[in-house]
């Protein structure tokens, strides 16, 4: 019910402090995200050239698109808003070539999208995107055409553009609807949503979880604060000496004044660092101050504060620096729990990249090619190549190996090619070392003469090259 609120608390948790900011951005950027694209059917003869052909296409796709960028995106507006509205559209759109633009159209310029492209996502705004059912296991959106009643003319015409001919369509078509939702066509929209169940129509934020201690961190800290000004601001007393009455002074009115003024500018005077302040008062005066306890000032308040903000986040806050202490072995459990989730996350999106590029650009349902991206971080890169290096070893796939690596299958075979056309293996032999010398390449050691005494006939038969010397010792 109040899902626009709690994307709004969202934003400004995550713009406010730096915990969130930092556990968001670092998630986001931990998947590797590297990727093969495989054929879905069984390879056949007569299917080869197609199936080249549709990986080519599927290839070519994901760069036009931006895969890598488009799928962080996803995710750090799940994280931010708890779901995210895209549109796959395929029609060549027609250049926009206006050239100057106002304050709001350059604040809401995620909106522009580059014209002259076979394929692009669009993003769709929350504000105006609503789950209204499910086909095919797979979510229907509809999107609200008031989104363009902000606008006249011009500046109209100029928004609609940025958006897919089925909203530019139905929007035209204003006086032959009778509501203001249009139901977008299932095959091109993609729509995730996390941390809710499937029935719900709206995911909750990843950060929400963490508002009221976020929140509560920051009154804390304007306790300090206040606590601090006391202290700046510190209240000085001062009591006269007591007289033969009790309750009375010892002083008289004018003496009372005259000390009091003596003591008031030498406090004032305090400040200056480089000044000498001298001032005579009366036997038995006192001079004290209120004191303010500092007990809020100790680092172990505001570190159990940080880590519980880091744990409604589900990260430890070790990982970003929130902590001074950490165990390095829960560190790593915690890493891997994070990749689990966050790779959750990413085949969603992968299993919608694959349905929106196969329905609109390959359009082969015999032969589907399909891209799947590893489950590998920036932390587990390495572990996830030594074990496609062991699968290579044993009869594995050279494609996955290079993969695994993330650089791109085509680029490096493509230069393996030409470095063999080339003769780059003949010209250019590897340094004779130990790892590259055979035992049986006469390359080392004493040359073998092809005209041998009878001594060295009796040195090779008997191995007594091989018997040890004194100098094998040293």
């Amino acid at each position: 019910m109040n899902h626009e609120t709690a994307i709004r608390l969202s934003h400004f948790v995550y713009t406010k402090n730096g915990i969130v900011s930092n556990s968001v951005d670092y998630m986001t950027a931990l998947p590797c995200l590297d990727r093969i694209v495989i054929p879905k059917s069984k390879l056949k003869l007569s299917t080869q050239r197609k199936i080249e052909k549709n990986k080519q296409m599927m290839i070519s796709t994901l760069r036009s698109i931006n895969d890598k960028q488009f799928i962080r995106d996803a995710l750090f507006t799940e994280m931010l808003d708890g779901i995210a509205f895209y549109y796959f559209e395929t029609k060549v759109s027609t250049a926009d070539r206006t050239k100057f633009l106002t304050d709001y159209e350059v604040e809401n310029i995620v909106e522009i999208n580059e014209a002259g492209i076979n394929a692009k996502i669009i993003t769709l705004p929350w504000k105006y995107t609503k789950i209204v059912g499910k086909k095919n296991g797979r979510y229907v959106l509809a999107f609200n055409l008031r989104y363009f009643d902000d606008y006249t003319g011009e500046k109209r015409e100029r928004k609609l553009k940025k958006y897919p001919d089925e909203i530019r369509n139905a929007y035209k078509e204003k006086q032959n609807r009778t509501g203001d939702w249009v139901v977008l066509n299932n095959d091109k929209t993609m729509c995730k949503k996390i941390k809710c169940k499937d029935t719900e129509p709206w995911g909750r934020s990843l950060i929400i979880a963490a508002l009221e201690d976020v929140l509560y961190k920051d009154y804390f800290i304007d306790t300090k604060r206040n606590v601090l000004d006391e202290l700046n601001s510190k209240i000085i007393y001062e009591t006269f000496p007591e007289g033969k009455e009790k309750g009375t002074s010892a002083l008289s009115k004018k003496q009372q004044e005259d000390q009091h003024h003596l003591v008031k500018q030498a406090v004032l005077n305090k400040q200056d660092r480089k000044k000498v302040n001298f001032f005579s008062v009366a036997a038995g005066t006192k001079i004290d101050s209120l004191d303010v306890s500092t007990d809020i000032f100790d680092d172990k308040n505001e570190s159990n504060l940080s880590n519980q903000i880091s744990l409604d986040l589900g990260i430890c806050a070790s990982l970003i620096g929130a902590m001074t202490t950490g165990n390095y072995g829960s560190s790593q459990s915690n890493l891997e729990m994070i990749t689990a989730q966050l790779y959750t996350w990413v085949y969603e999106w992968q299993t919608e990249l694959n349905y929106v590029i196969n329905k609109n650009i390959i359009q082969d349902n015999k032969n589907k090619v399909e891209v799947y991206y590893f489950p590998t971080s920036f932390v587990n890169r390495k572990n996830f190549f030594d074990m496609m290096k062991g699968l290579y070893d044993v009869g594995g796939s050279l494609s996955f190996l290079i993969a695994s690596t993330g650089v791109d299958i085509d680029a490096y075979l493509s230069t393996l090619d030409n470095e063999i056309d080339n003769g780059y293996f003949k010209k250019y032999l590897p340094h004779l070392t130990n790892s590259t010398i055979s035992k049986d390449d006469a390359v080392t050691g004493r040359p073998v003469t092809d005209t041998p005494t009878e001594n060295t006939i009796k040195s090779r038969e008997n191995g007594g090259n091989n018997i040890p010397s004194p100098s094998d010792n040293k």
